[in-house]
């Protein structure tokens, strides 16, 4: 025992040391699985192809373009804030404002073009019209004086002789003389006075007479008799239209259809010499205005490339270019999407949420252990032993970082996997202890009886958990080999403390440990209901057998019909606002942003075949084709994130055309998907999941010397997983509507496969025991179970909490795995284990002992 004392110093020495440098862990852990990839993968020779060509100056480089979502309101404002901030942003306004500068440039060139050609034509109506109209006006002046004069003779001779009284001398002459001549007609007599009273006028009214002098015609008469003494008659007629319209009203008239139809509206304003200048004015803001009324100026939504980057006024879509991955853009203005920025908030959330789990899952399973045990030294004894444990193993993860990249994974579930192994075997060793004690056995055997047990069952039950969560180090992806590497060393942390530490503190505690009681009894009230459960499956086994049957038939037919897996992480990442981001870009701007991008890299040019069908991609946004390092490359962006499920079906098409148009190599996004989803989740149903039941298998064979009781169990974890799995399914996929991710399955089925034996091997153990202690076969299965029940639903409730509180995760993933593991250990515990277990025990009756040398236990029949 001190051999054991001092190894468990010297062990909690190390651990110590190594929980020192725990925290540092977080600084190391690798997110992006592409990091975590061997190098002769197709992604990665593509990834090497495009380093070459880019190094060679072949290849494209620079500038990046990374697109930004903007959260309404005030889209517009936050869009010109950004572009301020990063003047190279394309944003909606800002291919707006370039669309107006062409329109309005466009425009001022029509309109300065068309008003210079106006405006010289205009400068020729004025100075042609200018001459005329002066003409004119003195025609029409000298038309109007003969007028005057006519009106004045008229009203000289006829009107003094028709008021019969003068007005002034020269009328008193006249009439004098009228007087004179009345012996004549009127007529006669008013031309003979007119001609000595005025001057030889008479001839001007030669065509007038008493009864038509008071008339307009006589006006116009002696008017023109005035003036044909200078005009002939086609200009006294001109005169007289002219007067009558007005010499701008004629020249208008007389030009109006000579005149370019371009300066015809304009012509009131430019005849007789008019003002050009106000002219022009007018004609430019006539033309401006029809011109844009005919063609309007582009707005958001008249502009394709600029209304796709807009939805409503709730979200616009920027691109900014920048040589940075990160590029620091304020959150207020605009959400950038990338991978780096997911993964930097993943990174954020990752760090909060162990945190909070590590702290959960230590009280949870301190209050468990309070309500299982009734102590209060053992549940401190036990948590502090196994939260050491912990530490130390993120410490080693720490000081391996640099031979052994710890993806982040890794570290993220290990602490439910250590607190729930680690405390359901010191549990069942300090259960086991108080026993041995309460059968009367002292200190020191009952430790050595603890050992035995530990050597035993806890070993077979270690070893089955190295190898099923071990599995995945057998993957050829660097990624998944960190998980299976690092519960490989987990559970070896786990089994020095139970074997060497824990053991110790018996040693040096005693009775002690179970302070403030003396010994931990049996809980009499959850045996007695365990032996209500055994006696029930021991009485109607095939009832309970057939019943699990159709349960596990029902849950198998459910999964087939309404399990949706999908391979996108970012489904299971946490509600960010870069998420939110993403799902924004990807449902209101599709077929606008380059969110990825495949690669085709082939030593020939690219068949324009091979293009054409490029073009038909889904989520297609537009390809470039350069040569690199002696390869031509076929870079083709696709409007969805370089994580979504959607590649599949692109990398199914490109290999599907390979056959016509290769050899070619895929890579980028596409490949990785590919990769990941294949060489992971496909090749674990399809390959390591039958290792891993080979494996748990051969090793609970030899380890319980039996080929039925292994199969019978890896039977009943299966119909756990399947339960729990429809639950889950039911739970978050079909009420809560999100699918569910590929690893759940895949960690549902190792976890399970590991964790899920130990109760069984427990059992079994117990019930070897009680059979080689000359127990019937009944008896010693219900002697077993009642007696290790307490314990095992203790166990379960410590399995439950410890993965209960990964549902306190901001990521799904870990909500879905934490929820259906918990739910399946307690489905184990409470309805597998003590129903369905001993039903197929007895079933299968002294089979169950069957080896390669004979039955290994000696089976007496009840009589």
């Amino acid at each position: 025992m001190k051999k054991l004392a001092t190894a468990a110093v010297v062990l909690a020495a190390v651990y110590a040391y190594l929980a020192l440098l725990s925290p540092k862990v977080f600084d190391i852990l690798v997110y992006d699985e592409s990091k975590l990839m061997p190098q002769d993968i197709e992604p990665k020779v593509v990834e090497a192809i495009l380093k070459n060509g880019t190094q060679s100056g072949t290849g494209s480089g620079g500038l990046k373009s990374l697109p930004v979502v903007i959260f309404g309101p005030r889209v517009e404002e936050k869009a010109r804030n950004l572009s301020r901030l990063f003047p190279n942003a394309t944003t909606a306004w800002t291919i707006l404002d370039e669309a107006l500068r062409i329109y309005n440039q466009k425009l001022e060139e029509v309109v300065e073009n068309a008003t210079s050609q106006f405006k010289e034509r205009a400068m020729q109506v004025s100075n042609a019209t200018k001459k005329i109209c002066e003409d004119l006006h003195q025609l029409v002046e000298g038309y109007e004086e003969a007028r005057e004069k006519a009106r004045e003779l008229l009203l000289g001779t006829y009107g003094v002789v028709a008021l019969g009284r003068s007005v002034d001398n020269r009328t008193q002459r006249f009439l004098e003389l009228y007087e004179k001549y009345a012996v004549y007609d009127v007529d006669t007599a008013v031309r003979l006075a007119a001609d000595e009273a005025y001057g030889n006028v008479s001839r001007y009214l030669a065509n007038v007479t008493w009864r038509t002098w008071a008339s307009q015609g006589a006006v116009e008469n002696v008017t023109e008799a005035m003036l044909a003494t200078r005009l002939n008659k086609t200009l006294i007629n001109l005169a007289r239209v002219v007067a009558a319209v007005g010499v701008r009203q004629y020249v208008y008239i007389q030009l109006i259809n000579q005149t370019p139809p371009l300066v015809r509206p304009y012509l009131p304003y430019l005849i007789c010499g008019g003002d050009v200048d106000r002219a022009v004015e007018m004609f430019r803001t006539d033309l401006t205005r029809n011109l844009t009324a005919r063609y309007p100026p582009p707005t958001i939504y008249s502009i394709a490339a600029a209304a796709n980057l807009v939805h409503q006024s709730k979200y616009a879509l920027a691109v900014v270019k920048t040589g940075e991955n990160t590029p620091d853009i304020p959150p207020e203005l605009g959400v950038p999407i990338s991978t780096s920025f997911l993964l930097r908030s993943f990174m954020e959330v990752v760090m909060e949420d162990v945190s909070k789990i590590d702290r959960s899952t230590g009280t949870a399973l301190f209050l468990v252990l309070l309500y299982v045990l009734g102590t209060l030294l053992t549940p401190v004894l036990i948590v502090s032993t196994v939260g050491l444990t912990y530490l130390a193993v993120l410490g080693f993860f720490y000081q391996i970082h640099e031979m052994q990249k710890i993806y982040y994974l890794t570290v993220y579930m290990a602490a439910p996997v250590i607190f729930a192994i680690g405390v359901d075997y010191m549990l069942l060793m300090a259960s086991r202890y108080a026993e041995e004690r309460a059968l009367g056995r002292d200190k020191e055997e009952a430790i050595s009886v603890v050992r035995r047990y530990a050597s035993g069952a806890i070993a077979a039950s270690a070893a089955v958990v190295a190898t099923s969560l071990g599995s995945f180090a057998i993957s050829r992806l660097p990624f998944m080999q960190s998980i299976g590497i690092g519960y490989l060393i987990t559970t070896a942390f786990v089994v020095l403390s139970v074997f060497f530490v824990f053991p110790a503190l018996l040693h040096i505690l005693g009775d002690r440990m179970f302070w403030p009681k003396r010994t931990v009894a049996v809980h009499r009230g959850r045996s007695r209901l365990m032996e209500k459960a055994v006696s029930v499956a021991l009485r109607r086994p095939l009832l309970v057998a057939a019943a699990a049957a159709v349960v596990t038939a029902l849950s198998f037919l459910f999964l087939v019909g309404a399990l949706r897996i999908t391979a996108n992480p970012v489904v299971a990442m946490p509600e960010t606002l870069y998420k939110k981001a993403l799902e924004v870009a990807t449902t209101y701007f599709p077929n606008v942003t380059a969110l990825s991008t495949t690669y085709i890299a082939m030593k020939n040019p690219p068949p324009p075949g091979l293009l054409q069908e490029v073009r038909r991609l889904p989520n297609f946004v537009n390809y470039t084709v350069e040569e690199a390092g002696g390869w031509y490359v076929v870079s083709v962006k696709l409007s969805v994130e370089d994580t979504s499920d959607k590649l599949l079906d692109v990398y199914r098409r490109l290999d599907e055309l390979r056959e016509i148009y290769g050899p070619y190599l895929i890579g980028g996004a596409a490949s990785w998907k590919n990769v990941v989803f294949h060489e992971i989740y496909a090749r674990f149903w399809d390959f390591q999941v039958y290792i891993v039941v080979a494996a748990v298998f051969i090793i609970l064979s030899i380890l319980l010397r039996s080929f039925l009781i292994p199969l019978r169990l890896i039977t009943t974890v299966l119909m756990s997983i399947a339960w729990s799995l429809a639950l889950e399914v039911a739970l978050f996929q079909e009420l809560m509507g999100q699918p569910t991710y590929w690893l759940v399955p895949v960690i549902l089925f190792s976890f399970l496969m590991a964790v899920g034996t130990d109760y069984d091997i427990f059992i079994i153990t117990r019930i070897r025991e009680e059979i080689e202690r000359g127990l019937d076969e009944r008896e010693a299965i219900k002697t077993a179970i009642v007696t290790t029940g307490p314990v095992i639903t203790g166990a379960a409730i410590i399995l439950a909490a410890a993965f209960s509180t990964l549902m306190l995760s901001q990521i799904l993933l870990l909500r879905q795995v934490g929820f259906t593991i918990a739910f399946a250990a307690l489905v184990d515990a409470f309805v597998v284990r003590p129903f369905i277990v001993p039903a197929l025990i007895v079933l299968a009756g002294r089979y169950n002992w069957l080896w390669v040398t004979g039955y290994s236990v000696p089976i007496r029949r009840a009589t």
